[in-house]
Formats: structure tokens, C-alpha cells, sequence
């Protein structure tokens, strides 16, 4: 999957505990969380949310990854997957992509990236000195 930018994702790496807040406070919070982005947010509907979720679990649990703790408590919170959502192409030219971020253990995604895919079935990007 890949997000406004450009960014590849590798399954659900975090996620934010389900919090009830006014319409002032969910549209404050979604300001400072795409500040850090050129482009501001796209809007979808919920079943998209819930398909690219879901597809990204999926694509990263075939290749050995699981999804971050606490997801399968705040997955019901997209609803069930209705299984006629449309089909969504994760990775990049048909292989898995990885980009590694700041707190990953390249080393261990990489391995775990050759057991599933062999050494040249993926792509990545890591920053110097993690592998």
C-alpha cells in the first residue's frame, strides 16, 4: 500500500486507542497528525479505511509479519470485512517494499522479507547503518 507521497506501509506497524471526542477535537487532532506531511489528507469512506486496513494485514501476515499489538482489540472499531470489498495491490512493481522506519529492526524485517520472498523478492530501503 502506499500513502499520499508515496510511502510505502508494511501492515499495521501502531495504532491509537479508540477515544470518543467532539467534532472540534477530532478535526484539531487530525490537523497535528498530518502536519508532518506536504499534502493534507485525503477523505475516504469507511469501507475503504476497512479494506486497506484489513488488505494490509493480510499482505503482511503472508510474508511473517504480524500486526501491531493491540490491533485485534481496536480492529472492531472498522467493523467486519465484508469480503466483496474491491482488491487493493500491496507493494511496489508486484513485491513486497520495505522502508524502514525509526524504531525497526531492519535486520530481522529484511530476514524475515528472504524467508517469505527469497533474497531478491522484495525491495527496501533502509537508513545507513541498519543493516
Amino acid at each position: 500500500m502506499r500513502v499520499p507521497g508515496g510511502r510505502p506501509l508494511l501492515g499495521v506497524k501502531d495504532i491509537v486507542e479508540p477515544e470518543a471526542v467532539g467534532a472540534g477535537s477530532l478535526l484539531a487532532y487530525l490537523r497535528r497528525y498530518y502536519s508532518a506531511f506536504d499534502q493534507p489528507p485525503l477523505s475516504i469512506e469507511l469501507e475503504q479505511a476497512r479494506t486497506i486496513v484489513h488488505g494490509a494485514v493480510a499482505y503482511a501476515r503472508s510474508l511473517g509479519f504480524s500486526p501491531a499489538p493491540g490491533f485485534a482489540d481496536t480492529a472492531p472499531y472498522l467493523g467486519p470485512v465484508w469480503g466483496d470489498e474491491p482488491a487493493i495491490d500491496f507493494g511496489r512493481e508486484g513485491k513486497p517494499f520495505y522502508v524502514s522506519g525509526p524504531h525497526d529492526d531492519a535486520r530481522k524485517i529484511v530476514r524475515t522479507l528472504e524467508r517469505s520472498c527469497g533474497p531478491d523478492g522484495f525491495h527496501y530501503t533502509v537508513a545507513m547503518g541498519q543493516l
